[in-house]
């Protein structure tokens, strides 16, 4: 393929192609949150109570992680759907040899899902302290277990010469050079996103991050923003130093493909968006403020970064599977007629998304929300 994605593909394939890495964005948005803010908590935690209580951040992510997670998990239908579509053999071929390992990520998903309640829950607030840490401490290596089995799961599609063998001795894991670095970048890249939206949503619950903050807010050594500054900038360096390490196991043809014209002008807008972030992420460290204007502008950066990422993500897919070769089987599924009903479900989704989450808002502000 000499053309940046997702020209040279056929028309029904670059269309599910298209819709495929939207909602993958969108998803990436919302399970950010959830991992990056997980993590957040569980290091958190282990201050100790004084410090937690003056992290204004700590306090809008307990109130706020059950409802993301919901959001991660309807945000993620659609890109289940249209990988199945794009995808369908290698998907359903790797799902299937890791069977029971890889549907564990249901009961765990669950459990996290009832220990992020839990955190708000007036029970644990009259318990001793430790029992918060350690409650934060499971739900992260929860969601962390689930990280790892979509990597593994990913990773075993593009894999096709381990099926027979993995098939044969009834392994229920996959073993890969390229497993840990590649899971170690999703999860540092979840940090810039988690700084952004953690900011939007201060901003959005009245904290004023372009004026210099007060000084009992400096229990924990650094400011609401510089804390914000610190968490997007080291969530960068180690997802650059992650994808260094991960580079090797990629591939050769499709490293070509991720410098070459296939990837090569979507790479060029992530690291565009990843120096924008940098720099604006800079200049609120070392300013200590975050203007409207700034955070708007990162906040773009941001999604350029993810969209950039993420096509440079299928480009290595692309390079282990032949889309082209379904270009009937997707021409078939274009011409069902079910997109119509995907489309105005995703509005209705939208729309109940937005009110609750204005809701919430409401809830919280006025001082009816758990902290």
């Amino acid at each position: 393929m000499n053309t940046p994605l997702p020209l040279g593909l056929p028309p029904a394939t670059a269309f599910y192609l298209c819709l495929y890495l939207a909602t993958l964005v969108v998803h990436l948005m919302f399970m950010h949150y959830v991992l990056a803010g997980s993590i957040y908590l569980a290091f958190g935690r282990l201050m100790g109570r004084a410090r937690c209580q003056a992290c204004r951040w700590q306090s809008i992510l307990i109130d706020w992680l059950p409802f993301a997670t919901g959001l991660a998990i309807t945000a993620g239908v659609g890109p289940l759907l249209f990988v199945q579509i794009l995808y369908g053999r290698e998907f359903a071929t790797a799902n299937l040899l890791l069977s029971h390992r890889w549907m564990a990520i249901l009961p765990v998903l669950i459990v996290c899902f009832y220990l992020l309640y839990l955190q708000k829950s007036a029970w644990i607030a009259r318990q001793v302290w430790v029992w918060r840490p350690a409650v934060a401490a499971i739900a992260c290596a929860g969601f962390i277990f689930i990280a790892w089995s979509w990597t593994e799961n990913h990773l075993l599609m593009l894999d096709r010469a381990a099926w027979p063998g993995i098939y044969a001795t009834g392994s229920l894991r996959y073993e890969s050079a390229g497993v840990l670095p590649r899971l170690a970048v999703w999860c540092f890249l979840a940090f810039p996103s988690l700084a952004i939206e953690l900011a939007w949503q201060g901003r959005l619950l009245g904290d004023r991050l372009d004026e210099p903050t007060v000084a009992d807010t400096r229990l924990t050594g650094l400011s609401p923003v510089r804390r914000l500054a610190v968490t997007s900038l080291s969530g960068w360096a180690g997802t650059l130093l992650a994808a260094a390490a991960y580079w090797p196991a990629i591939p050769v043809a499709a490293r070509e493909a991720i410098i070459g014209p296939p990837a090569g002008p979507w790479l060029t807008v992530a690291v565009l968006g990843l120096l924008i972030q940098i720099a604006a992420w800079s200049v609120a460290l070392f300013s200590d403020r975050l203007s409207y204007i700034a955070l708007i502008v990162m906040t773009a950066a941001w999604v350029a970064a993810l969209l950039g990422i993420a096509v440079v993500r299928e480009t290595i897919r692309l390079t282990a599977v032949d889309l082209a070769t379904g270009g009937e089987l997707h021409k078939t599924a274009l011409g069902i007629g079910g997109l119509p009903v995907f489309l105005l479900f995703a509005v209705l989704n939208a729309a109940a998304i937005g009110w609750s989450i204005r809701l919430v808002r409401r809830q919280i502000t006025s001082g009816n929300g758990s902290a």
